[in-house]
């Protein structure tokens, strides 16, 4: 598979502002258990050798609907509460008023201020305003792994979580933050993986002036040894 990014690409500059802006305005990031770093580390080296899991499928879906992310058909369940993987791209500083129409980024931080010569670092196409507001987000347009072909649901079954990724013994290197795919609930095999793409403003859809194709982890399933999809509903 093209996309064999096992983690997010975050700059020191970046990290920097990052961690200025948790501490200023007291954000409370939860941090992995051990039981999912240990889960987070084994599939991230599995992506780094061959990009997709084995347990995994990708296959195309019917029309314009791309691709889909399903559980093999021969593999054992997913339980509730295993991780995914992390959703990769790379982290990026974007004015927060001028609308993003990508379908592969997700907002880690919202509303933050750069002082002059951060604007002048990470926007220096505009001219410096005080009150402007930024975002911090992460983009896997360009690059990624495979949960960028992880589809949208109102009834998911699998969920975004950002994290914080403490010192630890079992693999993952430590992070400020990092957004992870997390079971959300028992996943059988042959369903499709899902996730919310809204937000609590549910502001996603309307953003980008698209009606979602309504899906459910039984919508579309891939059956038999080569992992055929059929249209279930």
């Amino acid at each position: 598979m093209k996309f064999k990014l096992q983690r997010l690409e975050i700059s020191d500059e970046l990290i920097s502002l990052s961690s200025k802006t948790i501490k200023r305005r007291k954000i409370y990031l939860p941090r992995m258990s051990k039981k999912n770093l240990m889960e987070m580390g084994a599939v991230c080296r599995e992506i780094g050798i061959v990009g997709l899991p084995n347990h995994l499928v990708v296959r195309k879906l019917q029309g314009k609907l791309g691709f889909g992310v399903f559980l093999h058909p021969e593999a054992k369940p997913i339980l509730r509460g295993e991780v995914i993987a992390p959703y990769a791209g790379e982290v990026i500083v974007a004015p927060q008023n001028i609308g993003d129409n990508s379908d592969y980024v997700f907002s880690l931080i919202s509303r933050i201020r750069l002082s002059r010569a951060e604007q002048r670092m990470f926007d220096p196409k505009s001219s410096f305003h005080p009150r402007r507001l930024y975002s911090l987000d992460l983009d896997a347009g360009k690059k990624g792994n495979f949960t960028r072909f992880i589809n949208h649901s109102t009834k998911p079954n699998v969920e975004a979580h950002l994290l914080k990724v403490p010192r630890n013994s079992v693999g993952p290197a430590p992070s400020l933050f990092e957004m992870v795919y997390i079971a959300k609930k028992k996943i059988r095999p042959g369903e499709q993986l899902l996730v919310c793409y809204e937000g609590d403003d549910r502001s996603y859809w309307g953003a980008l002036q698209i009606k979602p194709f309504p899906m459910t982890p039984q919508t579309f399933q891939v059956v038999g040894l080569k992992g055929k999809v059929v249209h279930s509903v």
